[in-house]
């Protein structure tokens, strides 16, 4: 095949076959106006952009771009100037074009930004993980550019989540603080905002007579209300959480106006700890959720913006998960689990875990012992002080971020956590925990399970109408806490009321009813 032509992927197919459709939701990947409505007033009185069926299905759409980098079909939909940054490598102003050589080139650039999010060579990963000691950079984004009917243009930047490499997880581990986010998240949306300079928009700069056009410039002109560009943002889980950070700097370090962005995020931790910004609602973000999903209720305890829960039922586990928990450990782990609402207490749940198998060390041996415990002593005997030593790393370091996170000492109710946990260590065999973890914490998150449709995906095109608007509110001498707008059941429409979810041991709250006001997916 001579240099000069390009690959099929580019090459327009003959036939009437609609191009430039979503992969996953089938939606136009041009028809973007829902993504540039003016802001409404949502059920908590807030400012923020209209929520619409149609750019939640865009947004997944973009999300799950992040992932597999697959650009022909917003190619061919009309999108250009493509960057993809994946770690300290940045691939900008990527465009495909008939010009042939170039076109390769930069379809050369793509499949090696895909072959290094799912890089698992030992000595790479190795190399890697020595320089996420201090800071975390295994930041995955990309950003391209669309004209819109008004003749301004749009900006998409999609991030991407936690992949496959054991380095990518480094980042969510970081749970302790760095201005006033969760570490991790922080570093990751720092490292992004150091190619600003580096991410180039070639096509929009001939467009407009410019003889460059950088991502800075970009955002510089979105600071005034009569500027050309419009900024979407999408991420599913940890790109989410980049995503809110990211939203915040703009707005505080940048001037952008918060009229001029719009972002969607799916299975979106929390971020922040309260302290920093006034109003977490404030900020034109959307989170779309599954309620079975745990990583949406970890994090720090705040998301930035508004979420919109749906109740998980039969429809959805059925549709999406494709296992069940095992019937004999799950009603087993489901106590425990339940009490898992929020950032603190999936981390007070943590320590009673760790603690727990760090107690199984110090036990007399006996021949009577089995599951966890038989297993973790069998570790023990080849690792020597080494995992003990780990553990007890651990339990200090989840004692001190959540000191830093909530601005307490861990409650003293821990003793009773501490209390199943090692019942639980002791009636379920390793196999059989993990395989029920992975069972209730995997499939619940996914946009894409085995192949088909998962949990966000089928909730995007069948979930929509059911989802439950919340966000979360700052009160005095108490945790943020969520107030969620709940269906009051009128006929004419769905009207809400708000309320505070109720949580275990804490007083709930009651608002009153918003009059008057609507909320239609």
């Amino acid at each position: 095949m001579p240099l000069t032509k390009l690959p099929d992927w580019l090459r327009k197919p003959a036939g009437d076959k609609p191009q430039g459709l979503g992969p996953v939701t089938g939606c136009p990947l041009s028809q973007l106006s829902s993504l540039t409505q003016p802001f409404t007033r949502d059920p908590f009185y807030r400012l923020r952009p209209g929520f619409s069926a149609d750019a939640a299905r865009l947004s997944l759409e973009l999300a799950e771009l992040s992932y597999r980098l697959d650009l022909a079909p917003w190619q061919q939909a009309g999108w250009n100037d493509f960057s993809i940054q994946v770690d300290n490598t940045v691939h900008s102003g990527l465009t495909f074009t008939d010009d042939g050589f170039q076109g390769l080139m930069n379809q050369l650039r793509v499949t090696w930004a895909k072959a290094t999010i799912i890089d698992q060579n030992p000595v790479g990963q190795i190399l890697s993980a020595r320089r996420q000691k201090e800071r975390s950079d295994t930041l995955k984004a990309l950003c391209m550019m669309h004209p819109r009917e008004d003749g301004g243009y749009l900006l998409a930047i999609g991030f991407m989540g936690t992949g496959k490499r054991l380095l990518d997880w480094f980042s969510n581990l970081r749970i302790t603080t760095e201005e006033g986010f969760h570490k991790g998240f922080y570093q990751l949306c720092t490292h992004f905002e150091q190619s600003l300079d580096k991410i180039v928009f070639p096509v929009t700069a001939r467009a407009l007579g410019l003889e460059s056009l950088t991502l800075r410039q970009v955002l510089q002109e979105m600071r005034s209300m009569s500027g050309r560009f419009r900024l979407w943002m999408a991420g599913h889980s940890q790109g989410s959480a980049v995503m809110q950070v990211f939203a915040h700097r703009l707005i505080y370090h940048y001037g952008v106006l918060p009229q001029n962005m719009l972002g969607y995020g799916f299975a979106s931790p929390t971020v922040a700890t309260g302290r920093l910004v006034c109003d977490p609602a404030c900020y034109p973000l959307c989170h779309i959720l599954n309620s079975d999903d745990i990583v949406p209720k970890v994090g720090a305890l705040v998301h930035l913006g508004m979420g919109l829960e749906y109740p998980a039922d039969e429809a959805l586990r059925s549709a999406a998960y494709l296992t069940r928990p095992d019937p004999v450990v799950f009603p087993k782990l489901l106590p425990f689990l339940r009490g898992m609402e929020d950032g603190p207490s999936t981390m007070e749940r943590g320590w009673a875990v760790l603690s727990a198998l760090r107690a199984l060390t110090d036990d007399t041996p006996s021949a009577d012992r089995r599951g966890v415990q038989a297993l973790f002593d069998q570790a023990m005997t080849y690792a020597g002080k080494t995992a003990a030593g780990w553990l007890d790393a651990a339990i200090l370091y989840l004692e001190r971020s959540y000191r830093e996170m909530t601005g307490r000492p861990m409650p003293e109710t821990r003793t009773d956590l501490l209390l199943q946990a090692r019942r639980i260590a002791g009636d379920i065999s390793l196999r059989s925990l993990m395989d029920a973890c992975w069972d209730i914490a995997v499939p619940p998150h996914l946009i894409i399970h085995r192949g088909q449709d998962g949990a966000y995906a089928w909730l995007v095109k069948h979930g929509l109408n059911r989802l439950r608007p919340f966000i979360w509110v700052k009160e005095a001498q108490r945790l943020p806490y969520r107030r969620y707008a709940v269906w009051d059941g009128n006929a004419g429409g769905r009207s809400f009321l708000l309320c505070q979810k109720k949580r275990t041991k804490r007083k709930p709250h009651f608002a009153g009813p918003l009059p008057g006001r609507r909320f239609r997916p």
